[in-house]
C-alpha cells in the first residue's frame, strides 16, 4: 500500500519562514492564536506571562 500522507505548509507568524512543525500559541492576549516555528516559540515563551501553548501542528499528516 502506498504511503498516504499529505504535505501541508504554514508560515511562522514571527519570522515568516516555513517549518515542518509549528506551535499554536498566544504571545499576547490581544493578538489571539498564532503559529510559530520552534525557534520563535522558544524565544517567545521566556518570561512572557501572556504566553499560552495550544498544540503542535505538523506538515505531514496521515489520513
Amino acid at each position: 500500500m502506498a504511503d498516504a500522507h499529505r504535505q501541508r505548509q504554514k508560515l511562522c507568524a514571527n519570522c515568516g519562514q516555513f517549518a515542518p512543525i509549528m506551535y499554536r500559541v498566544i504571545r499576547r492576549a490581544a493578538e489571539g492564536w498564532v503559529f510559530l516555528c520552534p525557534v520563535c516559540r522558544r524565544l517567545t515563551d521566556n518570561n512572557n506571562l501572556e504566553y499560552r501553548y495550544g498544540g503542535t501542528w505538523k506538515a505531514e499528516k496521515g489520513r
